[in-house]
């Protein structure tokens, strides 16, 4: 399952943002798995579109981590690292 993650903005805007795994998990979590294939096969798969689908059918903005690592939230204007943000989250669990 590719990895879609959901983002409220202080301003309300609502993401889902999908972030290839090889982006958040590579440097820090096992370096015998090899992410990039991971990646590539959820992208073949159309996970990654499921996930755009998801966002569309939900009302949020679909971000796509594959193109910026970065969110500017068209409503207000704040700036997220995407990458530093959700990867501090998820390897704190």
């Amino acid at each position: 399952m590719a990895l879609g993650l959901s983002y409220r903005c202080a301003c309300g805007e609502r993401f889902k943002v999908y972030l290839p795994k090889g982006m958040v998990y590579g440097e820090t979590v096992s370096r015998a798995v090899d992410w990039d294939a991971v990646d590539a096969r959820e992208e073949a798969d159309g996970e990654v579109g499921e996930l755009q689908r998801v966002a569309e059918s939900t009302g949020c903005t679909f971000v796509d981590g594959r193109k910026t690592p970065h969110l500017a939230c068209p409503s207000c204007t704040s700036e997220l690292d995407l990458v530093d943000h959700f990867r501090t989250r998820l390897l704190a669990v």
